[in-house]
């Protein structure tokens, strides 16, 4: 003969998810953006691929803070907006 179990249930409250802010997702974007042109620049030295290896890292470099300059600058705003804190 089985016997019976004791179950308990615990009820979680469903947590609703704020909208998809678009603007927040195109900083993180650019921020990912940034550090793949570094690893691209990395590997590309890395397996020798370029015969000048100082232009493009200097490049490499530049478009990096480019883009990761602008995903913090559209970060910031999108949470000075908001009224949140980092």
């Amino acid at each position: 003969m089985k016997r019976k179990r004791n179950v308990n249930v615990q009820v979680l409250p469903i947590v609703k998810e704020d909208s998809i802010n678009v603007s927040k997702e195109i900083a993180r974007y650019l921020l990912d953006i940034s550090k793949l042109v570094i690893g691209g620049a990395v590997i590309t030295t890395a397996l020798d691929l370029t015969s000048n290896k100082t232009i493009l890292i200097n490049i490499s470099l530049g478009a990096a803070i480019i883009f990761a300059s602008l995903g913090l600058t559209i970060l910031f705003k999108t949470y000075k907006r908001k009224g949140n804190k980092l």
